[in-house]
């Protein structure tokens, strides 16, 4: 009898074991089929692009074969003129990291600056065009990237098909591993689970690596299988397995527990305390998971700090069930509810522990963390603070991106681990913020002890976030989706520019006044949501990341709004083509008080009298990250033409229809336009008659403004030779454009000395060397106020298809005392201030100056009144009055 149950027995197991080989040999089969699907829509596109090519040729349309004939021709000859280095033909390396930097570009302004629609049609361009394989590849992966995220049936398809293009001869393993992650996800996504396994296993086969397995345990629905790849994942750095404890009615995350636990058998009295900070705010349901995975932590010499921020819940008294159970936990509250940060101070200020570290009260911790951070620095005695890995988990047990690349695990900001005494006196505190001070207080760490004295460990996921639709990193006005926008860009921006010019990064605690501004929804404190704190006088938008005359005009305005009592409120809103500048200009930045001054950031709603955009190239390309504002009027500010410059190959630099369009979606009003100046104006009635239908032209300009007595030079001595100078940004429109003429008005001669503000790269190409009397700086080099200070003329002569809109450096210098030389087309804005000459006549004029002191004081007095009368800070008022004034009549 029980021989023949053995052989029933053994007939069952080749039975399964030929099912199994059978349903290998059908995943085989699947993914042959899969691959000549695949194919077989490759070839049709191919045979459809012949198609399309050979009707081109029939029709005689060869202008896509001339298109490509020119640029290959172009690019050869650039490289055999020298103009561009002849490697790059060769040199795959300098293929990849040009390809890279352009990407780059594309994807900062799709996440942070939120420029959706124009980023991803940029990419599908690139994808279409370019002829550089590396190009092509990564712009089909950052494609692949943005459908994948959407978590979507669709964004699944489009996704793999993005896919197939960015893997593509590619042969780096990381990549490729990244790329077999992403499509198993998608795979699963369309109900084909048993081909993403396939798609694991065949990566797994080239590389061993832990999102390979957290990846698979996605892809599994039986528990026991899904506990089984993470713990092979685990297994790969030698951590302990762990299991689920399914007696309790609770998630399976909450179910979470390390298998087997060993205590670190390190002596106490050689053991050192770690002080383990635990804010927590209305969490019964999660705070005991947090609580029993800290408590059972294989490094015993701990002291747990839970801090509670005025929970409305039960939180206090699951929590004093432990402190009932362990002495090792005490329990703190805040006076009132202020965010994790300021909880995480108070613990910090009765700490015991030779180090420091925070547990989220929603996230389960490995057994061995504790051990494993404590460990790392007590073996690198150079080392101030480390942290750990961790993964995003669902309640469900499923591993969550969170927007990264095929990567599930990434560094803990949180498990940070940092030696208490050295950090607290150096350092201080944390920043108390709402949210995104991890961050700040990790680079501040890096800025006061160098990068190398804090390391991320990458060993393994020793925590798991808890994935939830409510948690903050999830939300999507102030979360953290990969990369910075909003408030939180606007917060890093704030603390990086503390961190460069504050003399010591020491933060207090309790703080009186906050060490620099951080944007109204992070503040400790909040505004009741009435409409007069979220009401300003005037708000600007305005491109605050560039460094000239642009942020010249928003400063003054700022300052004689705060002079006048006025709440100005700032939104940056940025241009799509500029990328040389991430941060906000520094002078811009200095004026932001948080109160008088505040920066606005998307995710607020408010209100104003005035709303002034300045610069239209901003409104050229729609951008999502904006606040939501309602205002009475809205004055957009002209302060540059269209196109850049008014020959027939002039760049549009934007279109004022599509503009007025966008403004009008904002903010549901198109406003009145205000050129800047008069030659604004006469160019705008000349070359866009059409386009000024669409908009409303006001009858008066928006002129400039300059605080006189802050340019006035104290005094001015004369030297042996006369200094003429100018400065502006160093572009060909800039500059006249013809050799003699610009040697006739700045002149190569030791009697003279020019001196250039801004960089002479441009005059440089019209000359082919710069005279020796000439004196560079760049732009930045020195502040414009003490470069024109030292000028005894300043002569100004651009491009002659360019339109000054205005010329800011030109009443700058007027403000500063130095006498003012221009082409008579200025007369019109500037009046009796300068004085006006051809080309040939502007040396004539600079010795009649020259030659007579009452001349030359006479000029200088007159440009002040001048100045003063048309562009001091009353004209601002005045003209705010008039907005003022029209918002009372109109609400009677």
């Amino acid at each position: 009898m029980n021989k023949r149950n053995n052989n029933i027995q053994e007939l069952i197991e080749k039975k399964k074991n030929r099912n199994a080989e059978l349903e290998a040999i059908i995943l085989q089969k699947k993914e042959l089929l899969h691959q000549k699907e695949i194919q077989y829509k490759q070839s049709k596109q191919r045979l459809d692009r012949i198609r399309t090519q050979f009707i081109k040729v029939k029709q005689g349309n060869t202008a896509n074969v001339a298109r490509s004939l020119r640029r290959v021709l172009k690019r050869n000859a650039a490289y055999l003129t020298g103009r561009r280095n002849r490697r790059e033909l060769f040199d795959k390396s300098i293929k990849r990291k040009k390809a890279a930097v352009k990407i780059k570009k594309v994807k900062y302004s799709l996440y942070e600056l939120g420029f959706r629609k124009k980023a991803l049609v940029d990419l599908e361009q690139i994808l279409r065009t370019t002829d550089n394989g590396y190009l092509k590849n990564l712009a089909a992966w950052e494609l692949a990237l943005w459908h994948a995220n959407k978590y979507t049936k669709d964004g699944a398809r489009n996704a793999l098909h993005y896919l197939s293009l960015a893997t593509k001869k590619e042969k780096r393993v990381d990549f490729l591993r990244k790329a077999a992650i992403m499509k198993a996800e998608c795979l699963q996504i369309l109900d084909d689970t048993e081909q993403g396994k396939y798609v694991i296993a065949n990566m797994l086969k080239k590389q061993e690596h832990v999102d390979l397995y957290l990846a698979a345990a996605n892809l599994e629905t039986r528990l026991e299988n899904k506990i089984a790849w993470i713990n092979k994942a685990f297994s790969l750095n030698r951590m302990s397995s762990i299991e689920l404890n399914l007696d309790s009615n609770v998630s399976l995350y909450d179910a979470l527990r390390t298998k087997s636990i060993k205590k670190c058998t390190q002596k106490m009295p050689q053991m050192p305390k770690v002080s383990i900070i635990i804010p927590v705010y209305n969490a019964e349901y999660t705070i005991k998971t947090a609580m029993d995975s800290i408590l059972t932590q294989t490094w015993s010499n701990i002291e747990v700090l839970v801090v509670d921020d005025c929970s409305t819940d039960n939180t206090v008294n699951v929590v004093n069930e432990y402190v009932r159970k362990d002495s090792r936990v005490q329990l703190l509250t805040t006076e009132m509810n202020s965010g994790p940060y300021v909880a995480r101070n108070i613990a910090l200020q009765i700490a015991k522990g030779d180090f420091v570290t925070i547990n989220d009260a929603d996230d389960w911790s490995h057994a061995e963390k504790i051990e494993v951070q404590v460990k790392h620095l007590l073996e690198n005695e150079r080392l101030v603070a480390n942290t750990s890995q961790q993964a995003r988990l669902t309640e469900d047990l499923n591993f969550y991106r969170r927007g990264k690349a095929g990567q599930y695990t990434f560094a803990n900001m949180s498990s940070l681990m940092f030696r208490r005494k050295i950090v607290m006196e150096k350092l201080g505190y944390w920043d108390c913020v709402r949210f995104g001070a991890d961050g700040e207080f990790k680079k501040r760490l890096k800025e006061v002890f160098g990068d190398s004295a804090v390391v991320d460990l990458q060993n393994g996921p020793y925590s798991f976030q808890r994935q939830s639709n409510s948690s903050l990193t999830g939300n999507s006005v102030f979360g953290y989706h990969g990369y910075f926008m909003g408030v939180r860009k606007e917060y890093a921006d704030s603390y990086q520019h503390y961190h460069k010019v504050a003399k010591d990064l020491y933060y207090p605690f309790p703080i009186e006044k906050r060490l620099f501004p951080v944007p109204e929804p992070m503040w400790p404190i909040r505004e009741k949501e009435t409409s007069e704190n979220k009401h300003f006088d005037v708000i600007i938008a305005s491109e605050f990341r560039l460094l000239g005359g642009t942020n010249m005009s928003n400063i003054e305005e700022i300052k004689a709004q705060k002079m006048l009592g006025l709440r100005t409120g700032l939104i940056q809103m940025s241009r799509y083509d500029f990328h040389s500048e991430k941060q906000m200009n520094p002078k811009v930045r200095e004026l932001i008080d948080g109160d008088q001054v505040r920066m606005l950031n998307f995710g607020e709603k408010v209100t104003c009298d005035v709303l002034i955009v300045r610069h239209p190239p901003v409104l050229q390309e729609w951008q999502k990250y904006l606040p939501e504002i309602a205002a009475h009027k809205v004055c957009v500010i002209i302060n540059q033409p269209p196109k850049r410059e008014y020959s027939k190959n002039g760049q549009v630099l934007y279109d004022i229809k599509r503009c007025a369009n966008h403004l009008k979606k904002y903010i549901g009003k198109s406003g009145t336009w205000y050129p800047i100046g008069p030659r604004i104006r006469e160019t705008l009635l000349k070359h866009h008659v059409q386009d000024l239908q669409s908009i409303k032209l006001a009858n008066e300009d928006w002129m400039n403004i300059i605080n006189v007595n802050e340019w006035k030079r104290p005094y001015y001595k004369r030297t042996d030779k006369i200094k003429i100078g100018r400065h502006s940004r160093d572009q060909y429109v800039k500059w006249p454009n013809d050799k003699e003429q610009l040697l006739t008005i700045y002149p190569d001669s030791p009697e003279y000395e020019i001196h250039i503000l801004g960089g002479a790269k441009s005059p440089q190409k019209v000359l082919g060397t710069l005279p020796a009397n000439w004196h560079v700086k760049e732009f930045g080099e020195v502040p414009p106020k003490d470069f024109l200070a030292n000028l005894d003329v300043f002569v100004y002569y651009t491009h002659p298809n360019w339109v000054e809109a205005f010329g800011r450096v030109i009443f700058e210098a007027m403000a500063t005392g130095v006498p003012v030389i221009l082409p008579p087309s200025y007369k019109q804005l500037f009046g009796e201030a300068a004085l006006y000459a051809a080309p040939n006549e502007v040396i004539e004029k600079i010795h009649y100056l020259m030659q007579d002191e009452k001349i030359y004081q006479l000029q200088v007095t007159r440009a002040f009144q001048y100045i003063e009368q048309h562009f001091g800070y009353a004209k601002h008022a005045r003209r705010l009055e008039d907005c003022f004034v029209s918002k009372l009549v109109e609400g009677t």
